[in-house]
């Protein structure tokens, strides 16, 4: 199996700071597969009234898992933008560890189409996302 070390380093090496403050923790990437796990923290501050993650939050760890992932596979050169996202909750996530399962499905000249699974800390799939990614070229961040 390659070392993909380098190459994490040098397109992905750390996360962004919304990725910080969801508690990203790259748990696996086979990047021939294009698939990764990562994990998140299900913090209390993301809770709604009923006590249970709010559905925004869980939303944004699988974008964010989705999005590490097409960075990973365009490189420094091109920058993957999220244009179409849809979100299914299966079940209500409690505080705690929370596990992305991310994949690549199709990845195309202009496009990559990816989808997810969220676990929460028991293990159990409490939703799933489908998306639509640009490929876009890289430019400078806005001012």
């Amino acid at each position: 199996m390659p070392d993909d070390r380098p190459r994490i380093r040098d397109v992905f090496p750390e996360p962004a700071e919304s990725s910080k403050s969801l508690g990203f923790s790259l748990l696996d990437l086979d990047m021939t597969a294009w698939t990764t796990r990562v994990g998140f923290e299900g913090r209390p501050e993301f809770t709604n009234p009923a006590g249970y993650i709010q559905g925004g939050y869980l939303t944004a760890m699988m974008d964010d898992a989705i999005g590490m992932l097409a960075t990973m596979k365009t490189g420094r050169e091109k920058f993957p933008s999220t244009i179409d996202l849809h979100t299914s909750f299966l079940r209500p996530v409690k505080t705690g560890a929370v596990e992305v399962f991310a994949r690549l499905r199709n990845i195309g000249r202009a496009v990559i189409f990816a989808d997810a699974e969220l676990y929460d800390n028991r293990g159990k799939e409490a939703a799933r996302a489908i998306a639509t990614l640009a490929i876009n070229p890289r430019k400078a961040p806005a001012t």
